[in-house]
């Protein structure tokens, strides 16, 4: 398994962090992820199918523009 951490600016809250979760572990190959609102991260565990690439479309797809 690999870790990819990104920042989006837009998580302010519990909610956000809800919308983040949903959309990303909707992609294939993720196994978890964490989002961390005060720091505005998000830390993705997947296998080595899922680039970073993909995760920042997905989170841009659901809103959330990584920095």
């Amino acid at each position: 398994m690999e870790t990819t951490t990104i920042t989006a600016q837009v998580i302010v809250c519990g909610g956000c962090a809800s919308a983040v979760k949903a959309a990303v572990s909707a992609v294939p190959g993720v196994a978890a992820v964490e989002v961390a609102v005060p720091e505005k991260r998000v830390i993705v565990t997947h296998d080595g199918r899922v680039s970073k690439a993909v995760i920042e479309e997905t989170l841009k797809k659901a809103g959330f523009q990584p920095a």
